[in-house]
């Protein structure tokens, strides 16, 4: 299945989140400990020529280098604004090779001979997703290795139900499905997180802070941001606060 996605849109979102993206993507942070922590399993050798697609401000990136030492890692994000932060972030990890090769991953020409393939939280802004897997199944050899997490349906499910603004998702099991035809699954879980704001407009705010906004634009004004206020706090107000609920899927797969 192929989504309508305004690339033009996210990059924007993203690169107007490039100052407070680490400080508010609390699940997105947690999601690549998830990631790096199944990656553990993986011999030295799948760490020889890395593609990280969608490396963002480099947090990922970080826990790689970190504890894994990549002999090459390709840094990959479709907003060529985040390159020098990460470049300069992964700077003191010397025994690294770092390789730029920004834009969007989906017309870009793979590196080759890669042994794994990299992303944290990225792939649900794929245009088409089930092309790019096979792409991988393709090109990757025999023996190397894809790990990914990514959000699926479920995610910002409040200030959907209230906007009506909603990302597209693969179910996990047409993922797995596709997966399984040229790979081995070696590693997969689901998780669900909750987020807790004081009011609306934090969420809102929170929502800005890190890039996801790029789903699809919402026409705010006094009335509509009145009525979106008074919903969510009698749909989904409770002790906590206002909830913001994350659902994701962390995938570690080997090629046959």
């Amino acid at each position: 299945m192929v989504f309508r996605l305004d690339k033009k849109r996210i990059a924007h979102c993203f690169r107007r989140s490039l100052l407070t993206y680490d400080d508010a993507a609390l699940v997105q942070n947690k999601l690549a400990l998830r990631l790096a922590k199944r990656l553990d399993a993986l011999p030295d050798t799948a760490f020889r020529r890395v593609l990280e697609i969608g490396c963002c401000t480099g947090g990922l990136s970080e826990l790689i280098c970190r504890n894994k030492t990549p002999q090459t890692l390709y840094l990959n994000d479709l907003v060529s604004d985040f390159e020098e932060g990460v470049l300069n972030r992964l700077a003191k990890y010397k025994s690294t090779q770092l390789v730029s090769c920004f834009g969007d991953i989906e017309v870009l020409t793979l590196p080759a001979d890669l042994s794994l393939v990299l992303s944290g939280a990225t792939f649900q802004w794929l245009s088409d997703l089930p092309a790019f897997i096979n792409r991988l199944g393709y090109e990757l050899q025999a023996g190397s290795y894809l790990a990914f997490s990514m959000f699926g349906s479920g995610t910002l499910k409040e200030f959907s139900s209230l906007t009506s603004v909603e990302l597209q998702y693969h179910s996990d099991q047409e993922l797995l499905s596709l997966l399984e035809e040229q790979f081995v699954v070696e590693s997969y879980g689901q998780y669900e997180d909750q987020l807790h704001f004081p009011s609306v407009r934090d969420i809102l705010n929170h929502i800005r802070a890190t890039g996801v906004g790029g789903v699809s634009e919402y026409q705010w004004n006094k009335e509509t941001l009145r009525l979106f206020e008074e919903r969510y706090l009698s749909g989904y107000g409770c002790e906590e606060g206002l909830p913001v609920s994350y659902r994701s899927s962390c995938y570690v797969v080997r090629k046959r």
